[in-house]
Protein backbone atom coordinates (compact mmCIF):
# COMPACT_ATOMS: atom_id res chain seq x y z
CA UNK A 1 0.00 0.00 0.00
CA UNK A 2 2.84 2.33 0.86
CA UNK A 3 4.36 1.73 -2.60
CA UNK A 4 1.04 2.63 -4.26
CA UNK A 5 0.91 5.91 -2.31
CA UNK A 6 4.48 6.76 -3.34
CA UNK A 7 3.67 5.91 -6.97
CA UNK A 8 0.54 8.07 -6.75
CA UNK A 9 2.54 11.00 -5.37
CA UNK A 10 5.14 10.59 -8.11
CA UNK A 11 2.46 10.49 -10.81
CA UNK A 12 0.76 13.60 -9.43
CA UNK A 13 4.13 15.36 -9.13
CA UNK A 14 5.00 14.47 -12.71
CA UNK A 15 1.62 15.75 -13.95
CA UNK A 16 2.08 19.03 -12.07
CA UNK A 17 5.57 19.38 -13.48
CA UNK A 18 4.33 18.84 -17.05
CA UNK A 19 1.50 21.32 -16.54
CA UNK A 20 3.95 23.86 -15.11
CA UNK A 21 6.30 23.40 -18.08
CA UNK A 22 3.41 23.96 -20.50
CA UNK A 23 2.48 27.18 -18.70
CA UNK A 24 6.09 28.40 -18.79
CA UNK A 25 6.32 27.55 -22.50
CA UNK A 26 3.04 29.34 -23.22
CA UNK A 27 4.18 32.42 -21.27
CA UNK A 28 7.48 32.40 -23.18
CA UNK A 29 5.67 32.20 -26.52
CA UNK A 30 3.35 35.07 -25.53
CA UNK A 31 6.37 37.20 -24.56
CA UNK A 32 8.10 36.43 -27.87
CA UNK A 33 4.93 37.41 -29.76
CA UNK A 34 4.73 40.69 -27.83
CA UNK A 35 8.37 41.41 -28.68
CA UNK A 36 7.78 40.73 -32.39
CA UNK A 37 4.72 43.00 -32.38
CA UNK A 38 6.73 45.72 -30.62
CA UNK A 39 9.58 45.46 -33.14
CA UNK A 40 7.17 45.66 -36.08
CA UNK A 41 5.41 48.73 -34.64
CA UNK A 42 8.72 50.46 -33.96
CA UNK A 43 9.99 49.61 -37.46
CA UNK A 44 6.88 51.02 -39.13
CA UNK A 45 6.81 54.09 -36.89
CA UNK A 46 10.43 54.97 -37.67
CA UNK A 47 9.92 54.96 -41.46
CA UNK A 48 10.28 58.53 -42.65
CA UNK A 49 8.01 59.56 -45.55
CA UNK A 50 8.66 62.73 -47.52
CA UNK A 51 7.84 64.19 -50.94
CA UNK A 52 11.39 65.52 -50.97
CA UNK A 53 14.82 64.04 -51.39
CA UNK A 54 16.77 62.07 -48.77
CA UNK A 55 18.83 64.23 -46.42
CA UNK A 56 22.07 65.45 -47.93
CA UNK A 57 25.21 63.82 -46.60
CA UNK A 58 23.50 60.67 -45.36
CA UNK A 59 24.48 57.79 -47.69
CA UNK A 60 21.71 55.41 -48.71
CA UNK A 61 20.80 52.58 -51.06
CA UNK A 62 17.61 52.49 -53.13
CA UNK A 63 15.57 49.38 -52.35
CA UNK A 64 12.89 49.93 -54.98
CA UNK A 65 9.57 51.64 -55.62
CA UNK A 66 6.21 51.25 -53.93
CA UNK A 67 3.12 52.24 -55.83
CA UNK A 68 -0.62 51.78 -55.58
CA UNK A 69 -3.77 53.12 -57.22
CA UNK A 70 -7.28 53.41 -55.85
CA UNK A 71 -10.56 55.12 -56.71
CA UNK A 72 -10.67 58.82 -55.89
CA UNK A 73 -12.21 59.58 -52.47
CA UNK A 74 -11.46 61.85 -49.50
CA UNK A 75 -9.55 58.94 -47.90
CA UNK A 76 -7.50 58.41 -51.06
CA UNK A 77 -6.05 61.93 -50.74
CA UNK A 78 -5.71 61.99 -46.94
CA UNK A 79 -1.96 62.45 -46.35
CA UNK A 80 -1.88 60.43 -43.11
CA UNK A 81 -3.65 57.50 -44.78
CA UNK A 82 -1.36 57.72 -47.79
CA UNK A 83 1.71 57.55 -45.55
CA UNK A 84 0.29 54.59 -43.61
CA UNK A 85 -0.45 52.65 -46.81
CA UNK A 86 2.97 53.37 -48.27
CA UNK A 87 4.70 52.37 -45.04
CA UNK A 88 2.79 49.10 -44.76
CA UNK A 89 3.33 48.19 -48.40
CA UNK A 90 7.05 48.96 -48.25
CA UNK A 91 7.49 47.21 -44.89
CA UNK A 92 6.01 44.02 -46.37
CA UNK A 93 8.67 44.09 -49.10
CA UNK A 94 11.68 45.20 -47.03
CA UNK A 95 10.95 44.54 -43.33
CA UNK A 96 14.58 44.36 -42.25
CA UNK A 97 16.07 47.15 -44.34
CA UNK A 98 13.54 49.94 -44.96
CA UNK A 99 14.39 53.30 -43.41
CA UNK A 100 12.57 55.92 -45.49
CA UNK A 101 10.22 56.58 -48.37
CA UNK A 102 11.30 59.57 -50.45
CA UNK A 103 10.01 61.32 -53.55
CA UNK A 104 6.44 60.50 -52.47
CA UNK A 105 3.96 61.59 -55.15
CA UNK A 106 0.17 61.52 -55.51
CA UNK A 107 -1.44 61.98 -58.89
CA UNK A 108 -5.10 62.12 -59.83
CA UNK A 109 -5.99 60.65 -63.22
CA UNK A 110 -7.14 62.96 -65.98
CA UNK A 111 -10.75 61.83 -65.55
CA UNK A 112 -10.56 62.38 -61.77
CA UNK A 113 -11.51 58.77 -60.96
CA UNK A 114 -8.20 57.32 -59.76
CA UNK A 115 -5.42 58.37 -57.41
CA UNK A 116 -1.97 56.84 -57.93
CA UNK A 117 0.59 57.14 -55.14
CA UNK A 118 4.26 56.24 -55.37
CA UNK A 119 7.50 56.60 -53.43
CA UNK A 120 11.08 55.38 -53.53
CA UNK A 121 12.12 53.07 -50.66
CA UNK A 122 15.62 53.57 -49.28
CA UNK A 123 17.92 52.16 -46.64
CA UNK A 124 20.56 54.33 -45.03
CA UNK A 125 24.03 52.83 -45.06
CA UNK A 126 24.00 53.13 -41.28
CA UNK A 127 20.75 52.00 -39.62
CA UNK A 128 21.91 52.52 -36.04
CA UNK A 129 18.58 54.12 -35.11
CA UNK A 130 16.65 50.94 -35.97
CA UNK A 131 18.94 48.77 -33.81
CA UNK A 132 18.63 51.19 -30.88
CA UNK A 133 14.83 51.29 -31.20
CA UNK A 134 14.66 47.48 -31.06
CA UNK A 135 16.56 47.60 -27.75
CA UNK A 136 14.08 50.04 -26.15
CA UNK A 137 11.91 47.19 -24.96
CA UNK A 138 14.93 45.73 -23.17
CA UNK A 139 15.32 48.80 -20.97
CA UNK A 140 17.78 50.65 -23.17
CA UNK A 141 16.56 54.11 -24.08
CA UNK A 142 17.11 55.22 -27.66
CA UNK A 143 17.61 58.93 -28.21
CA UNK A 144 17.42 60.53 -31.66
CA UNK A 145 20.47 62.64 -30.75
CA UNK A 146 22.47 59.63 -29.54
CA UNK A 147 22.60 60.93 -25.94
Amino acid sequence: MRINVVKGVLVVSALLLVAGCEQVQQARQEQEQKQQTFVQRVDIAHIWVTPGDPPAGKPFNVLGEVKYSEPFSPDAIDEAKIKDKLKKQAYEKWPDTLDALVDEKSEVSGDGNTVTVSAKAIQYESSVDRTALHKMNEGIVASPTGN
